[in-house]
């Protein structure tokens, strides 16, 4: 895909798509769990959002902790690598 072609969504839309609040958002945010695309402000790509939809998932259905989102996030984000 070409980069130029990647949505990118405001912090509000992440929130409305996601059905994460905004102080959630900007709280995984502050922690280094998502990232806002670079010199944005707060706004997001495809990236993201699937990263965010992660979390929660993580953290309802499984009961994860922040310390253990940040590891697991990783340990994805190596498998996702090691099958490129």
């Amino acid at each position: 895909m070409n980069p130029d072609d990647e949505t990118v969504y405001t912090l509000e839309v992440i929130a409305s798509i996601s059905g994460v609040d905004l102080e959630t958002i900007l709280h995984y945010q502050q922690q280094g769990l998502i990232r806002p695309l670079p010199e944005s402000g707060n706004r997001f790509d495809d990236e993201a959002l699937r990263t965010l939809r992660r979390i929660e998932h993580l953290r309802e259905t499984c009961g994860v902790n922040e310390t253990g989102l940040r590891l697991m996030l990783d340990l994805l984000d190596e498998v996702e690598r090691l099958r490129e």
